[in-house]
């Protein structure tokens, strides 16, 4: 995939969405924690992990099913998750992820943290350098909305994993309000339903522009495609595709499925006209046939 320009184009529309965003309290995000020299992006990542359990609770305690377990974690980012669970009972962490500064940060902060069951590796999950029944589990913690090819990687999943392994996937729908995945500079809620998409591209770019880490931001959230600029960091993942795409696959066996809605949504969103916009997060848990 081709490197994105640096510079921006401006427009009507660029200019407005910058103009709106001025009224928006941006997302808490790393990157721009890291930025301001506050914390890395690992250390808010471990910080975040014990919160991720929350997603599965009551019905399964995540922090219980680790124990003793040897574990993928797919899109592992800087390793702060995948290192939390390696000092809270896991037996052996492998994490991988695409992006090698990550890996490299990844390895230095297990290495901080003396994780010494830990391992990293630069690898795409669509075709996995591991043999067959390798894993007890599978973790997928904020990662399905990213895979260019889901169904591809939910089948190598399943076979890394050993029989009745199970994969945990906790992901964002695509109509979240923050579901283009740019609030680390525009905390304008549902932006990518009010402005098209080069509108947000080259407004995200003005921004980011002013940061000192502009030339990583953009590369990670956009790409060249059929000669176009687009957002490649996501896969617009919404409810009804997750949906189809576990209903056409016979590989796993559903252990749990919800929908989490917003916290000011009023209950449970799984069954309302309107859950692509006020789920927070859908959660499942899936056992290998």
């Amino acid at each position: 995939m081709a490197q994105m320009k640096m510079e921006y184009k401006s427009s009507i529309g660029v200019e407005a969405l910058i103009a709106l965003n001025k009224s928006f309290r941006r997302p808490i995000h790393p990157f721009n924690l890291e930025d301001e020299g506050k914390k890395t992006f690992a250390e808010w990542e471990f910080e975040q992990s014990k919160r991720l359990n929350n997603y599965y609770l009551p019905e399964i305690d995540l922090l219980k099913e680790i124990q003793g377990k040897t574990i993928l974690d797919i899109g592992a980012g800087s390793g702060g998750k995948t290192t939390f669970y390696a000092l809270n009972g896991a037996k052996t962490l492998i994490g991988i992820d695409t992006e090698e500064r990550f890996i490299i940060q990844a390895r230095d902060f297990a290495s901080s943290k003396n994780a010494k069951n830990t391992d990293f590796i630069v690898a795409n999950a669509e075709e996995m350098p591991f043999q067959n029944a390798s894993f007890d589990m599978c973790v997928m913690n904020d990662v399905f909305e990213h895979l260019s090819k889901p169904e591809v990687v939910l089948r190598e999943v399943n076979r890394v994993l050993k029989p009745h392994g199970k994969v945990f996937i906790n992901s964002p729908p695509y109509f979240h309000p923050y579901g283009a995945h740019l609030t680390d500079l525009i905390g304008i809620p549902y932006v990518h339903l009010l402005f098209p998409e080069p509108v947000l591209i080259n407004a995200y770019k003005k921004l980011a522009l002013e940061t000192k880490s502009a030339e990583k931001r953009i590369n990670l959230r956009f790409g060249i495609v059929d000669n176009r600029e687009q957002i490649t960091y996501i896969n617009k993942m919404t409810i009804a595709r997750f949906e189809e795409i576990i209903r056409n696959q016979d590989r796993f066996k559903t252990i749990l499925y919800k929908l989490i809605p917003l916290k000011r949504a009023v209950g449970s969103p799984m069954k309302t006209p309107f859950r692509e916009f006020f789920t927070e997060m859908l959660v499942y848990v899936g056992e290998k046939n």
